[in-house]
């Protein structure tokens, strides 16, 4: 026999083996892919996508159904999903309900805590729970400050908050939807956006019964933190109101645009007097100064605005796309030392400084009068020919890019109509969730709720295509038979089960599961196991499959586990030990919930 011979037989046994053995093959893939998961050496969707690679190159799964993870409609209902809550956020929605939250603050501190929750609660149902604890994060840091109490009291039950108001509705997270997409793929009746919201319910009201009894025992105490360092940078700006503004003859106080998170007024100027709230005739006049301090996005705002001038400049310039930078004053400038009204850079180039921030200190008491000091943080703006011949020509260190963007505070209302309507549209008249949120889109990005950048910059890619690529490895799983092996290997000991008992161990297993890995990961792991398993059993599938979809949610005991976790273990300065001292329990009495109510609802 040649070698050729010998390598063509070497090659055909191997085949032989791949196709033979093809359950035990994926089994063996799966395992690795946990242990990727487990040890983070890997981000999850490059594990995810070696995953998926392994599968085709076996040939466990073909073309058309390796195309067909694409066109599932779970990941694309998240996207749309996630560009309808940068809507949201680029419409100033969230921020606006933060700032009410702080001023209830001064008033009640009871009633604070409850919108918080309430909030947290409402907007997790709709929105993309992670973008939620972004913006409520920094609000719930305050308000500790404002109730004298350590942060860490406050920013895991924000946490667990809104993992449990995720569950309300099918929309409220990704796992959801992936869950939802692939019972549908499986032949399940399409879920609707209400259908698990008693479920969720009956868990939500439990286990904030739980917090909220043994809260005090669990959570970590400690003493309430100067929490300066995490405070979002303030630039002080001067702004002033033209002549033909609906602000002119409006008190400061009540001056809707002053009246967010954040912004802080500091002095009222009208000529070299300041004008204070005891005056009477302190309504806004042309040609009245108001200094105030601002974040990064609340200033790009106002630069925007019709209705004021924001900051200094010395010469005119129509640039037809002003482009805005931060530049940093560094040791060797010239002009520290001098006001920035002074600023050789004002009188040399056609620039407009918006504002400026200086790190550890607050500046002042005026734009114009700010003495400039090493470390300071302008807000530049100006065409890019004249911002690229600043950076090239002085010692100022620009950022060309900046993240944060000005708020659209004018189509709020289209933004929260659209939201809405997609809720509505599935809800009420059977709609498919995937064709209206893809509707909304194209409402919110028509009328210019957002840009087509920020939306495209808001599809979170990691996410898809962790999503796309455990949806390619799930139908390997099944076409190389490795979901029957599994399922009659386990078939035996749950017969002798009730259904509470099988229900209650396969919510057990998926949480298990969602606190060492990704919670995508497991969620399109575990739902064609539990239908096929359901057909064994003599189940009702639907009623496995929200046992799968609550316990990938359920991730109390990690704060790798789920996102919003991760943001809040590194905000408040957490130990791991943190979260399993309290989210052990919460993850035992979610599931004893859950299970119950899908016993009683479904079974």
């Amino acid at each position: 026999m040649t070698a050729m011979e010998n390598r063509a037989q070497k090659d055909t046994s191997e085949l032989m083996f791949l196709a033979d053995y093809s359950e035990w093959v994926a089994i063996a893939i799966i395992l690795v892919m946990l242990v990727s998961f487990l040890l983070e050496r890997l981000p999850p969707a490059a594990t995810a996508i070696a995953g998926a690679a392994a599968f085709l190159a076996l040939g466990y799964v073909g073309e058309q159904p390796a195309l067909g993870a694409f066109a599932n409609s779970a990941p694309i209902t998240i996207g749309a999903m996630f560009i309808l809550a940068a809507a949201l956020q680029r419409t100033g929605v969230l921020e606006h309900l933060a700032s009410r939250i702080l001023a209830l603050a001064d008033t009640s501190r009871i009633g604070a805590i409850l919108l918080v929750g309430v909030v947290t609660i409402a907007a997790s149902g709709f929105v993309n729970n992670t973008a939620v604890v972004v913006i409520l994060v920094p609000v719930v840091i305050a308000l500790a400050q404002k109730l004298s109490v350590s942060k860490k009291r406050l920013l895991i039950p924000l946490s667990y908050i809104s993992i449990l108001g995720g569950t309300l509705t099918l929309i409220g997270t990704s796992t959801n939807l992936i869950v939802a997409g692939v019972a549908l793929s499986r032949g399940l009746e399409r879920f609707s956006i209400f259908e698990i919201t008693g479920i969720g319910l009956v868990t939500l009201g439990v286990t904030l019964g739980f917090l909220l009894i043994f809260g005090r025992w669990l959570l970590p105490s400690g003493e309430a933190e100067d929490d300066d360092d995490v405070r979002p940078q303030t630039f002080l700006t001067d702004i002033f109101p033209n002549e033909d503004t609906k602000a002119i003859g409006v008190s400061p106080d009540d001056l809707s645009a002053l009246k967010v998170k954040g912004v802080r007024l500091v002095s009222q100027r009208r000529g070299n007097r300041i004008v204070t709230s005891k005056d009477e005739d302190r309504e806004l006049a042309a040609g009245d100064r108001l200094t105030i301090r601002a974040t990064l996005e609340e200033l790009l705002t106002f630069a925007g605005s019709e209705a004021f001038k924001t900051g200094l400049r010395l010469r005119r310039h129509h640039a037809d796309e002003p482009k805005q930078v931060q530049a940093t004053i560094t040791p060797t400038d010239s002009n520290i030392g001098r006001p920035l009204s002074l600023l050789s850079y004002l009188s040399d180039y056609q620039i407009t400084v918006r504002g400026l921030a200086r790190p550890g200190n607050q500046p002042g008491p005026t734009l114009a009068s700010c003495r400039l000091r090493a470390g300071d943080r302008l807000l530049l703006e100006g065409s890019e020919a004249t911002l690229r011949s600043l950076a090239n020509s002085t010692p100022l260190v620009i950022e060309q890019e900046i993240d944060a963007v000005p708020f659209r505070r004018g189509h709020a209302p289209i933004a929260i109509g659209t939201l809405a309507g997609v809720i509505l549209a599935s809800a009420l008249f059977s709609f498919p969730i995937v064709l209206s949120a893809l509707i909304g889109v194209g409402i919110v990005m028509a009328t210019g709720c957002i840009t087509a950048t920020d939306a495209w910059r808001s599809l979170q890619a990691n996410v898809l295509a962790l999503i796309i690529a455990m949806l390619i490895v799930g139908q390997g799983l099944e076409q190389a038979g490795a979901v029957d092996v599994i399922v009659s290997g386990v078939s035996p000991t749950l017969l002798a089960a009730s259904p509470f008992i099988v229900l209650l161990l396969i919510y057990a297993l998926t949480s298990v599961l969602t606190e060492l890995v990704t919670n995508a990961a497991v969620a399109v792991i575990m739902t064609p196991l539990v239908i096929e398993l359901a057909g064994s059993l003599g189940m009702d599938p639907r009623a496995l499959v929200l046992a799968v979809m609550f316990g990938a949610s359920a991730s109390f005991a990690s704060p790798i586990g789920y996102q919003t976790n991760t943001i809040v273990y590194t905000a408040g300065g957490y130990r791991f030990a943190d979260f399993l001292k309290v989210g052990l329990p919460m993850n035992v009495i979610a599931g004893l919930a859950s299970s119950t109510a899908i016993w009683m609802f479904f079974l």
